[in-house]
């Protein structure tokens, strides 16, 4: 079982709320499991702007039982039974009492829903249980019994930095919800993403830093955005979402829409063929963090990227049943290519005058295309392609066409204006294949390539 599947199935059924003695748990099971993991927090009651770090909350049990005896909703069955954050209540309500306390989905009849907002609230938390509409609809007149020992109690509202150390302290931030109780593609599944793609840097020389934070929803990153974002160099950040879901992938932009993520996955996300819908910033199907990055006083540019909306969201039903491996994997690998477009983009500058004969024996550059005059033709590319992914060999094959383009352009790209990124884009080929064919064009003392900081430098 891959390491990530390891941790999914130890995380997930904790009660990962905001603060709270399992989410702390599940935060030292996260770091035991990912290196150079750290733990840290902030303490109940402070404060951070008009947010306030909220206290722990321990459940001792929760039953709602009905006139006949029957138990309708038991915590200790399923977490999402009761309201997160719930006050404690012990008492007997009618029917119609019942029913201001009571959360369910007519749209979902059959599954339990996920109730958080006690938990930005904390000050004035209401008690409560959710539902499946169908049991709720079936609920008789009468009297009900409610059991509800909860506690709150003074805690540490934790979080978790994984970081992999470049040559230079810029950094990239990736992003992930950690709380979410009894679920797994909303929120924990892309966390786990964002620290394999980190842990997979291991024994590589980086420039750049790298980041991966699993936090608690907004308050969490609020706080990180504050007190430790300025002092970890964190130049821009990408919230990662969902990450195994059944669902088409979406990249939703920074506010201002021209981050270097932005250019970078749209770039990715197109090469690679993923399908994927691109929208503004707060305008994409789930609404994540960025809004604590990329905020006035803060001044991260934020992005998203997500598989989503999937029909488990919010519900008893997001189990690890529903997290697509094939999917899961494909994310991770989004975030490797982001990564290494980062840490390979290099200004181009020629050191040839005039056109180059590239298929001259002393260069031999020419890539041959699958169609020339009307007339189809092998495709010939030379070594150029064996150290590219499957995947990613059959775009170049099935985009080949796109290659006399990119031998056209390239002579005019090298003034020192544009980088390879900016190549591959016009040429629309695969940032890796056409980095490796401009290093063949170094080797042949044709262009020299410098690497661009790109949160640092410019062109």
């Amino acid at each position: 079982m891959p390491r990530w599947e390891k941790a999914l199935e130890a995380l997930w059924a904790l009660n990962r709320v905001h603060c709270g003695p399992e989410m702390s748990s599940a935060f030292r099971k996260l770091s035991a499991t990912y290196p150079n993991t750290e733990v840290f927090g902030f303490a109940s009651g402070e404060r951070c702007g008009t947010w306030t770090a909220p206290p722990a909350w321990l459940v001792d049990h929760a039953t709602l039982t009905g006139p006949d005896g029957k138990v309708v909703a038991d915590w200790s069955k399923h977490p999402l039974h009761l309201f997160t954050f719930s006050p404690p209540f012990s008492g007997l309500v009618t029917r119609q009492e019942l029913d201001a306390h009571l959360l369910s989905i007519p749209e979902k009849p059959d599954r339990i829903p996920f109730h958080f907002r006690n938990q930005y609230r904390h000050w004035e938390a209401e008690w409560g249980f959710c539902l499946s509409e169908k049991v709720r609809d079936n609920l008789p007149e009468g009297k009900y019994h409610v059991e509800i020992a909860t506690r709150f109690e003074p805690g540490i509202m934790e979080m978790a930095e994984q970081v992999h150390e470049g040559q230079l302290a810029d950094s990239l931030l990736l992003v992930g919800h950690f709380d979410h109780p009894s679920m797994c593609n909303d929120g924990l599944v892309g966390c786990l993403a964002g620290h394999e793609a980190i842990s997979r840097l291991t024994g590589r020389k980086t420039h750049l830093t790298y980041r991966m934070l699993s936090t608690v929803e907004i308050i969490g990153s609020t706080f990180y955005a504050k007190h430790r974002a300025k002092q970890n160099n964190v130049r821009e950040a990408m919230f990662v979402a969902s990450a195994g879901a059944d669902a088409p992938l979406a990249y939703q932009k920074s506010f201002e829409g021209g981050s270097v993520m932005d250019q970078v996955m749209k770039h990715i996300l197109e090469s690679g063929e993923h399908s994927a819908s691109f929208h503004d910033f707060r305008q994409g199907p789930l609404g994540n963090d960025e809004t604590a990055f990329d905020v006035g006083g803060v001044g991260i540019p934020c992005g998203s990227v997500m598989r989503a909306p999937f029909a488990t969201y919010h519900t008893d039903a997001d189990t690890p049943d529903t997290v697509d491996d094939e999917n899961f994997e494909q994310m991770v690998e989004i975030l490797e290519r982001a990564i290494n477009v980062l840490e390979r983009n290099a200004v181009l500058k020629r050191k040839f005058s005039g056109l180059p004969c590239l298929s001259a024996p002393e260069l031999d550059l020419y890539l041959s295309p699958n169609r020339m005059s009307g007339i189809d033709q092998d495709i010939e590319t030379g070594a150029i392609m064996n150290d590219l992914p499957d995947n990613l060999r059959d775009i170049v094959l099935r985009r080949a066409g796109n290659l006399n383009y990119l031998m056209n352009i390239l002579p005019v790209m090298g003034e020192g204006n544009f980088t390879t990124l900016d190549v591959a884009e016009k040429a629309a080929l695969p940032f890796e294949f056409v980095d490796t064919y401009t290093n063949l064009w170094v080797e042949k003392d044709l262009m020299t390539k410098t690497w661009l900081n790109p949160f640092r430098d410019e062109k």
